[in-house]
């Protein structure tokens, strides 16, 4: 037999859609896959979802809701605790409606800044902040009381304002009564 080809003789095993069962072909020589152009084309696929990543950055804006008010548990005492040991803190609330922006802190109300004829008066509230900020170095809590009729867009350049004056940590609330 010195012409023979390795592998199972033609009628050796179960054939199946003309290929052997025991790994060879129809004629028996065994088939020999290449993973060559799979394995490139992988590499390169990885390599550019890798490169994307890079490339899409988010933009996330960082804020806090509002502590919960009421109950009185472990949190809130090391709260407590917490803010004994800091420089006193101020109670910053700026009331965001469609009539314009209402600084609420330390229990009283300060000035209003009306809505200018197109736009919110972002510059004059920027004064406003940043002479709180004197006031207050070490203030850097602002809760934003937002009404339901203003628009994102808004909120988010109100925030903007706010991080400008060094207020860095923004709190939301929502609902305004009146």
């Amino acid at each position: 037999m010195s012409g023979s080809v390795a592998g199972p003789a033609p009628g050796g095993g179960k054939q199946r859609g003309g290929i052997a069962s025991k790994g060879g072909s129809a004629m028996g020589a065994p088939i020999d896959l290449d993973m060559t152009p799979m394995m490139n084309m992988l590499i390169i696929l990885i390599s550019f979802l890798v490169t994307m990543v890079v490339f899409t950055q988010l933009a996330v804006i960082k804020f806090n809701l509002p502590p919960q008010s009421g109950g009185g548990g472990e949190d809130q005492a090391k709260a407590a605790a917490d803010s004994t040991e800091k420089a006193p803190s101020v109670d910053i609330t700026v009331l965001v409606s469609e009539n314009g922006f209402q600084v609420i802190g330390e229990g009283r109300k300060l000035d209003p800044i009306p809505k200018g004829t197109k736009d919110f008066d972002y510059p004059r509230l920027g004064q406003f902040m940043k002479k709180l900020k004197e006031e207050y170095p070490s203030a850097e809590d602002v809760v934003l009381l937002i009404d339901s009729a203003v628009v994102y867009q808004d909120i988010i350049t109100t925030m903007d304002v706010m991080r400008e004056q060094r207020f860095p940590n923004i709190l939301l609330s929502g609902g305004v009564y009146q």
